[in-house]
């Protein structure tokens, strides 16, 4: 979505940045409401069941300084310090922990690349049949 976002916002002088934050000491934990009624019995022991007890938990161990993260943020939305350079980018994994999720997710779309690449590079449409683009 930032993509596409950053794609109709430019026009106008202006960037989309995605933030994807790690863990930091806020409260949100403790701030965390659920809602009135609890999840439905089909959801027990679901992952979206155990997250909600685990945030709820205030077990989540916290790598993050949110004062610097915001500092940081600041900086590559305006251009200076840490940001200066960077206003072209779109993506800020911010955390230590952002980091290994990140690799994780490289390595799960490399390897997806890997096993399915004679799949994928063999689902284009015949030479033959393809209509010119206008």
């Amino acid at each position: 979505m930032t993509k596409v976002l950053a794609k109709e916002v430019a026009p106008f002088n202006i960037r989309a940045l995605t933030v994807v934050l790690g863990t930091f000491n806020t409260n949100m934990g403790n701030a965390a409401i659920y809602g009135k009624n609890p999840l439905p019995k089909d959801y027990e022991g679901s992952v979206a069941d155990m997250t909600m007890k685990y945030i709820a938990s205030g077990k989540i161990p916290i790598n993050g300084d949110k004062d610097k993260a915001m500092k940081a943020t600041y900086d590559i939305v305006v251009g200076e310090g840490v940001g200066a350079g960077k206003e072209a980018e779109r993506f800020l994994p911010l955390g230590t922990d952002m980091t290994q999720r990140v690799q994780m997710v490289q390595d799960y779309l490399k390897n997806g690349i890997e096993a399915f690449k004679d799949v994928t590079n063999n689902v284009n449409i015949d030479q033959w049949f393809r209509s010119p683009v206008t």
